[in-house]
């Protein structure tokens, strides 16, 4: 299996370039650590040189990536100097292998980080140690300033760093041309199938609901039919639903009238996608999940809805995922998103109890009175006498008296038996 080093700059009593209230050393290795999760679901043992807040000498970083005989060696920094933007290092004199894997991971990260407003600093070479000594194909990334304060404002942005850290893992995931591993499904593993037939009932979606949120509106309905044009649980896209606006009571940075139910494209204070409707709002989170289980291609005469959509594509995770537990990590940095709907959200869904109605019992049936003409116009009002009438014409069964109450349907059976005359 390939070895990759990720190695996050400075550390312990050394902090690195200092500004805006950011510490490089941190920074380096919270990216880190997010590029390291993701990587996870590629083929590749990916060692860091440091985990913790701890001190290592440029020989001490070398040294890990010599014993454990890497293919590659990543450091990750971030600047500092009154500049801002993305640059990257090779030393001086390395094969073209390490060049043309350098090139591919610079192009995908200068790349994001000009679609994000920084400008792209070039493709440089450097005499530093950890490219000179490691012993293997090496680069040196350099994200942002933190003495800028627009460059520093975006290290604190999680949105941001994600977007960061996604960007460094598909550039060496395609650069060093890393598989997924798979994800069959097997027996036993207690996931979520995503691709799968709902487990929940329409009525326990709408008693959990209500109990959460009284005045929560009845979309359910649309959940199930997407979920049957889309070729996913509705129950679970349903559940996330119910995560992501706080059981449709909203009140966070999402607002009602943008009808937007998954929290697309929102983060750390941004409002995210709006929508002209719930029902185009419920499409495009249904189109977001569609993409992730499915691929690159929506059913056939479906207008797009997802603003994130070709994001997933880009990243490589189009029809990556089979289980709800897999979009920790995808659609959220966060490692248990997933589990959290499920546990925290289906389950106490099907756990709701349905009563059976108990059926009204049903009269003894009484010998009808005799026909009784139908009243004149005019005439006084005879209850007793319509009721009868109604009776003797066959439009109702069972005994009424005048003053028992009518429900809507026997009212509905009437007015649909006279329709039949």
């Amino acid at each position: 299996m390939f070895k990759l080093v990720l190695d996050p700059g400075h550390g312990g009593r050394d902090p690195g370039a200092v500004g805006n209230g950011l510490k490089e050393k941190d920074i380096n290795l919270d990216i880190s650590k997010r590029v390291t999760y993701i990587l996870s679901f590629y083929e590749v043992e990916v060692t860091l040189t440091r985990t913790a807040d701890v001190y290592l000498s440029l020989d001490d970083r070398c040294q890990v990536a010599k014993i454990i005989q890497a293919d590659y060696f990543c450091s990750i920094h971030s600047n500092a100097g009154g500049g801002t933007g993305f640059e990257s290092f090779i030393y001086h004199d390395v094969p073209e292998k390490t060049v043309q894997w350098r090139e591919i991971l610079h192009g995908t990260v200068a790349g994001y980080c000009k679609s994000a407003g920084f400008i792209d600093r070039g493709m440089k070479r450097a005499d530093f140690d950890v490219l000179r000594k490691t012993g293997m194909p090496a680069v040196l990334i350099e994200n942002l300033f933190l003495d800028h304060q627009k460059d520093a404002a975006s290290l604190k942005d999680r949105c941001f760093l994600d977007g960061l850290a996604r960007a460094i893992a598909d550039g060496l995931a395609v650069a060093l041309k890393l598989p997924l591993r798979p994800q069959q499904p097997q027996e036993g593993t207690g996931k979520t199938l995503v691709k799968a037939a709902p487990s929940l009932k329409l009525a326990q979606a709408r008693l959990f609901l209500a109990e959460k949120n009284l005045l929560a509106p009845d979309y359910i309905d649309v959940y199930m039919l997407n979920g049957a044009k889309y070729g996913i649980r509705w129950d679970v896209v349903f559940a996330q639903s119910c995560k992501e606006t706080a059981y449709w009571r909203f009140g966070g940075q999402v607002k009602p009238e943008q009808n937007n139910f998954a929290g697309l494209a929102s983060c750390d204070g941004k409002p995210g996608a709006s929508f002209a409707s719930p029902e185009e709002g419920i499409a495009a989170q249904f189109q977001h999940w569609h993409v992730y289980y499915y691929g690159g291609d929506l059913p056939a005469g479906v207008k797009k809805m997802d603003p994130r959509r070709d994001a997933v594509i880009k990243a490589g995770w189009a029809g990556a995922l089979q289980y709800v537990e897999d979009l920790g990590g995808h659609w959220s940095s966060l490692a248990d998103y997933g589990s959290d709907i499920v546990d925290r959200y289906l389950k106490p869904m099907l756990a709701v109890e349905l009563s059976e109605p108990t059926p009204a019992p049903f009269p003894e049936p009484i010998p009808a009175p005799d026909p009784v003409p139908t009243q004149p116009p005019g005439a006084p009002w005879d209850p007793s006498a319509e009721i009868a009438k109604l009776q003797t014409d066959g439009l109702i069964k069972n005994e009424h008296r005048p003053d028992d109450p009518v429900t809507w349907g026997e009212m509905a059976t009437v007015i649909n038996r006279l329709r039949g005359r």
